[in-house]
């Protein structure tokens, strides 16, 4: 048994992009067609307001008490010595 799942944009050549989908199957076959609504998706930022999104983020953020990584990693291992 074949199978095929498909979301399709609502527009003016639906019924060619379904009738496409079927073309797949042999002439004569039964087919199950099911139609669903997909809920909308949010939209998806562009690189610029992503950007933004990480600085505003990256303000609202507590400051670490060390300044570069060999700090970080320095209080790290003391702190396992303990």
């Amino acid at each position: 048994m074949s199978a095929i799942t498909a979301t399709v944009a609502v527009e003016d050549d639906v019924a060619t992009v379904v009738a496409d989908l079927l073309r797949q199957f042999p002439k004569g076959s039964r087919v199950k067609l099911e139609v669903s609504e997909v809920p909308a998706t949010a939209p998806v930022p562009s690189l610029d307001e992503y950007r933004q999104m990480v600085a505003a983020a990256r303000q609202q953020s507590p400051g670490s008490p060390w300044k570069t990584t060999a700090e970080t990693m320095k209080a790290l291992r003391e702190g396992e010595e303990d």
